[in-house]
């Protein structure tokens, strides 16, 4: 057997759908037409466990990597501090935690073009606008 990136990609899908399946199973599912708090986390966790499942296995079937493993740190270092800096921030409104999240992972793409991240802002502060306070009427902060 021969590790590979797709085999540990793989694992890693695996025990966070697996983990979070676990979590979700205190919530009530209910049904699909009258969705409880769980059913959705359910339905995505068991969805990741598969597709971690399936990339687990199409690893160890394919060829060994001859390539040395290696970790991207500054992109993940700045993907993860978008994330956390979205959560944070979230209480100030969706256009400044959104503009700070894009601005923020931007930065981790070597290929980044300025056009592009306004664009991004854009499109990232429009949509949840349009699903949460247009479409489901929920009473978030803009």
């Amino acid at each position: 057997m021969h590790v590979t990136k797709d085999s540990l990609g793989g694992l890693l899908f695996a025990a966070i759908g697996l983990s979070a399946l676990l979590m979700s199973r205190s919530y009530p599912a209910g049904s699909a037409l009258s969705m409880g708090p769980g059913y959705f986390p359910t339905i995505v966790s068991t969805l990741m466990l598969g597709l971690g499942v399936l990339l687990f296995l199409r690893g160890l079937r394919a060829p060994a990597d001859d390539t040395p493993f290696a970790v991207a740190w500054r992109p993940l270092a700045l993907v993860t501090a978008a994330i956390a800096g979205f959560a944070f921030l979230i209480e100030f409104g969706i256009i400044v935690s959104v503009t700070y999240l894009v601005i923020a992972a931007w930065f981790a793409d070597p290929n980044r073009k300025a056009r592009a991240l306004i664009v991004l802002i854009v499109i990232g502060i429009l949509v949840p606008i349009l699903i949460f306070s247009v479409g489901l009427k929920l009473p978030i902060k803009i």
